[in-house]
């Protein structure tokens, strides 16, 4: 008992400068760029790298893209490969993102709203080719995966 009261006035002083530090805390208003900003070709551009490096640096959006584009497996690979490098330049340069806002973290929360609503990049996500999970080629396909594997080891 005499160790939770000992720690009463220092609960008290933390409580205190944590009240005193959210009142004397200066905040800082959101970035909020103009209509005329935003459309200007920098801010464009900017959205553009952000869209397509959102979906290049993350493999879920990548194999959805890949999958449903039209264009071919190579020719979309080039596009995302192309941009995804000069997302972190931009994301680093305080004058852009002041200018046109955080237009990489727009990117990010639109593309998990679309991936949710089956679309990535404006395209319709397709289904993956392939042996379905609930097909009865499936059992074989494991039992032929674990003799081969199997076998293997034990051969050694």
């Amino acid at each position: 008992m005499a160790f939770t009261t000992s720690r009463a006035p220092f609960r008290f002083l933390v409580l205190l400068l944590s009240i005193c530090s959210i009142a004397v805390a200066e905040l800082e208003p959101r970035q909020s760029p103009s209509a005329n900003a935003v459309n200007s070709p920098i801010c464009q551009n900017y959205a553009r790298v952000a869209n397509l490096s959102t979906v290049a640096l993350n493999a879920t959006y990548r194999a959805a893209f890949l999958r449903s584009s039209s264009m071919g497996t190579f020719a979309a690979r080039s596009i995302l490969d192309v941009e995804s490098p000069k997302l972190m330049g931009m994301m680093m340069d305080a004058q852009l993102n002041q200018q046109c806002g955080n237009l990489s973290q727009v990117a990010l929360d639109g593309a998990a709203a679309n991936l949710t609503q089956g679309t990535v990049l404006g395209l319709t996500i397709l289904d993956a080719p392939g042996v379905v999970p609930d097909s009865p080629a499936m059992p074989i396909v494991q039992i032929a995966i674990f003799l081969l594997m199997g076998g293997t080891w034990l051969c050694l």
